[in-house]
């Protein structure tokens, strides 16, 4: 008995022992980079060459056009209405076409060629969605016709889609570039065409 005895009195004695201690370790995460890669930025797309940017007259060429009169217009065609006041133009005429089309007319002056024939008519053809033409298609597009017996040149354009149009004069005189433009649905605008050429040619520039 005594072998037994002693057996069981040591594993008291190791069963009295403190349990062993358990070493805690702090794991940190690895750190952050200083500079976060920045999240993928979507491309913008190109601005479309189609699209012409519109004009922008600097102030001293705005007091420079409000310094030009008004020309004397001839009578208004049948269909023509007075537009709402604008401090950049020298008149604003709303016309009328078939089937409740209707296009803007509006009357512009600036001294200087303001760009020149290529950069204004590209700006046209930007605003109904036309690609740029080159110098000598422009050139090869115009049309002569008189603006109060000035020879002028006149341009046609037509958007792919066939929905809008404009047609533009522009007339140099004195020094500066007056542009007549009807710019709307291609209906009213065709419609006009005629008494568009007829009213400028008996009308009378400053």
């Amino acid at each position: 008995m005594r072998p037994l005895l002693l057996l069981s009195a040591s594993f008291l004695a190791f069963g009295c022992k403190p349990a062993p201690q358990v070493a805690r370790y702090e794991v940190k995460s690895e750190a952050a980079p200083a500079t976060a890669p920045a999240a993928p930025v979507a491309a913008q797309p190109a601005a479309s060459p189609a699209v012409a940017a519109p004009m922008v007259a600097p102030a001293s060429m705005k007091a420079e056009a409000a310094g030009f009169d008004a020309p004397k217009w001839a009578k208004l065609p049948a269909g023509w209405s007075v537009g709402p006041e604008n401090s950049m133009r020298k008149a604003t005429w709303i016309v009328s076409g078939p089937n409740g089309s209707k296009a803007e007319i509006a009357v512009t002056v600036f001294p200087g060629s303001v760009g020149g024939l290529t950069a204004n008519v590209n700006r046209w053809r930007g605003q109904i969605g036309l690609p740029s033409a080159s110098s000598d298609e422009i050139a090869a597009s115009a049309k002569t016709v008189k603006v109060g017996g000035i020879d002028s040149q006149r341009f046609v354009m037509t958007s792919a889609d066939g929905k809008k149009s404009v047609d533009a004069v522009l007339t140099a005189k004195d020094g500066a570039t007056w542009f007549f433009k009807m710019n709307g649905e291609t209906a009213a605008v065709e419609a006009n065409g005629a008494a568009f050429v007829a009213f400028l040619s008996a009308s009378r520039l400053p």
